[in-house]
């Protein structure tokens, strides 16, 4: 459940939380292509919402009882829009854990050529061009920008367009393909971390 003690044991969520932490005010919102939980177990039902404010997940909090005395709401005031979906996630609703990918009924798009998001993801893909468009600064972790995901370009490209600056965290430089969607912006590289930790640290500092 994202909100037990035992997620602070999942290699990563330390992490996430600690950097999530760091942007402080920084931070208008997060879009995410990855069907994971990991930015939900960092955060917690406190920390984040769905695109509202008080939705009701299903499922029960971090003791047993919960789901009937306590129903968990995401309370959060930082949007979190996954555009292709998540392992918590069905057609049914959104819930406290990630067992929806374990059933085969998860409400996510596969990771094939030409990829379409389903109409079910359709308020996902609004949230995360609203949050692009408030935007004037972006991190970009660990996506490729691949040529053959048209969807998630045009739609970053339209919804970012009026971006100051990109800043991309990656092994690879990806600078041709970042100029191409946002032409208007400045555009920083760093190496992940524990290469670029200082250079992503001293990015956190300075202001904004």
């Amino acid at each position: 459940m994202i909100d037990e003690h035992r997620k602070w044991d999942r290699p990563g969520v330390r992490a996430a939380a600690d950097f999530i932490t760091h942007c402080g005010n920084q931070l208008s919102g997060i879009v995410t292509l990855n069907y994971d939980l990991l930015v939900e177990y960092a955060l917690g039902s406190r920390g984040f919402n769905y695109g509202r404010t008080g939705e009701i997940l299903q499922g029960r909090g971090p003791y047993p009882v919960s789901q009937w005395r306590n129903p968990v709401a995401l309370s959060g005031g930082l949007p979190l829009a996954k555009l292709h979906g998540s392992i918590s996630w069905d057609a049914n609703g959104k819930y406290t854990d990630g067992r929806r990918g374990l059933s085969g009924k998860a409400l996510i798009v596969a990771p094939t050529p030409e990829k379409r998001p389903p109409t079910e993801l359709k308020y996902a893909w609004n949230l995360s061009g609203k949050i692009l468009r408030h935007a004037l600064r972006i991190l970009v972790f660990g996506f490729a920008f691949n040529e053959y995901d048209e969807a998630v370009l045009t739609h970053l490209r339209d919804a970012g367009k009026d971006l100051v600056e990109a800043t991309i965290v990656d092994v690879r430089s990806r600078e041709d393909a970042v100029r191409h969607l946002w032409p208007r912006a400045g555009i920083r590289s760093f190496q992940p971390t524990p290469e670029g930790q200082n250079a992503l640290r001293a990015w956190l500092r300075a202001p904004k």
